[in-house]
């Protein structure tokens, strides 16, 4: 049964990054609209400040991490409160980043090879005969913070005694990069690729070389929020599916990149794409940034149960009983509830 929104006028954050397209699309395309919504789109600062406006009721809803709502269920970092997803925004689209410099010197070193796992052994001579690296992934409850520490692990570095790990806000990283703060980092785009198109970094290996079609960014709301909202919940579902069906055309792809280059979005580095063609051939198929394709936005309990095994792995979950929460968290009833009355085509 499609409900009407009870609450049609609503706030919802997100953070200068690609794959908040498709919360920008459905507002500049009026689809938000269309489904009885007007929609504030808040830029925030960071993954935390998200995650506490949620929480506390300053926004309605946001792009989020993927493990997210699953940490803050769990009250892994902050206080507990119970967030739900009923929407997989992203799949992919995060890379690992090195300072050009650094880049250059493991690239002669290993004889010209772009082997991430070759460049990988480079840099474990180069720690052990300097000294720890400083590397900033966006957040602890984080795909960045899991894919670096897999890569890392599979290369022999120790991601606790051969690196210093910092947490830097996606849209500070490049500043961070060229600063001299950080050696590397693992983020989302367009940060790896305006490292490059600067000329401050190098993109060395990519998420989708590391864990293929991982699961990304997700919408969230709390649980409180979904059940005192459920039409606005099924409006705002339908909206961001629809914009997606979108976003996946080949053909609006300048057209989307335009509208995040509005100021109220990623403004001129979003432009800095369009000047350079984004994305660069050498890397449109190592990113593989997904909004629609195979099936793409509906939130499965296996999501949800191979980020909770990530968390195990990172030591994050020791001595936290999970319990039920990848069932409470994770919601394809509430997603197949909202898109009824849509056609999604799973396969593309």
């Amino acid at each position: 049964m499609i409900l009407p929104p009870e609450k049609p006028l609503l706030k919802l954050g997100f953070l200068p990054l690609l794959d908040c397209a498709p919360l920008v699309v459905a507002r500049e395309q009026g689809l938000f609209k269309d489904n009885g919504l007007e929609v504030v789109l808040s830029c925030e600062s960071s993954w935390g400040s998200i995650r506490d406006k949620v929480a506390t009721g300053l926004l309605d809803g946001a792009q989020m991490l993927a493990p997210m709502p699953l940490a803050s269920s769990l009250g892994l970092g902050s206080p507990r409160v119970a967030m739900i997803t009923a929407m997989v925004l992203s799949l992919n689209g995060n890379a690992i980043t090195l300072e050009q410099g650094l880049y250059q010197q493991l690239y002669q070193q290993t004889g010209g090879s772009r082997d991430p796992l070759v460049l990988g052994q480079a840099l474990k001579a180069y720690i052990e005969q300097t000294a720890p690296l400083t590397l900033a992934t966006v957040y602890p409850y984080s795909c960045h913070h899991y894919q670096l520490h897999s890569w890392l692990i599979a290369c022999g570095i120790d991601p606790q005694r051969d690196i210093n790990l910092v947490a830097t806000p996606p849209q500070k990283m490049l500043g961070q990069l060229r600063a001299g703060g950080i050696h590397g980092y693992c983020v989302g785009e367009p940060w790896n690729s305006l490292a490059e198109i600067e000329g401050g970094g190098r993109i060395l290996t990519t998420g989708y070389q590391i864990w293929p079609d991982a699961i990304e960014k997700v919408f969230c709301v709390t649980q409180e929020w979904a059940e005192r909202y459920p039409g606005s919940h099924q409006a705002l579902i339908r909206s961001l599916i629809q914009a997606c069906r979108w976003l996946a055309d080949p053909d609006n792809h300048r057209a989307w990149l335009e509208l995040l280059a509005l100021p109220s979005y990623l403004d001129r580095f979003a432009a800095k794409l369009l000047q350079h063609n984004y994305p660069q051939p050498d890397n449109a198929g190592l990113i593989r940034q997904e909004f629609y394709h195979r099936n793409a936005n509906q939130p499965l309990h296996a999501h949800g149960k191979w980020l909770l095994e990530q968390m195990r792995q990172a030591g994050q979950l020791s001595g936290i009983e999970t319990g039920s929460v990848v069932p409470q968290v994770f919601r394809p009833d509430l997603y197949r509830a909202a898109t009824r009355t849509l056609e999604i085509t799973p396969n593309l």
